[in-house]
């Protein structure tokens, strides 16, 4: 009996690891910005636009407005960081509402 125990805890964990290890290494699909909605709140995106307006917030947050071809969206940031108007980015994060607006907060940004 503990021998079964023994082993049953071991998958566990092994399985508990792995699906840490997958979270980490897969990213979402690449989407355009007018497909986000109110469903995907709550859930991972990635999205990839040119910076139309920095606003810094406060010395530990900004928000980057981004636009693709298909639409805007605001982007925070926990810090601030130098970013110029026009650099292209590819960010992803998680999509949340702000008075009835859609952005995402995010977890990782490429500047491309």
């Amino acid at each position: 009996m503990k021998l079964l125990l023994k082993i049953s805890f071991t998958i566990s964990l092994l399985g508990i690891f792995l699906l840490l290890l997958l979270s980490n290494i897969l990213e979402p699909p690449l989407r355009n910005i007018n497909e986000l909605s109110t469903k995907d709140i709550d859930k991972n995106v990635k999205v990839q636009g040119k910076i139309t307006k920095i606003r810094n917030i406060n010395e530990d947050f900004q928000i980057l407005t981004i636009s693709d071809q298909t639409g805007k969206i605001d982007i925070t940031l926990n810090t601030n960081k130098q970013f110029k108007k026009d650099q292209n980015l590819i960010v992803t994060g998680r999509v949340s509402q702000y008075k009835n607006n859609l952005q995402i907060e995010t977890d990782k940004i490429t500047i491309r």
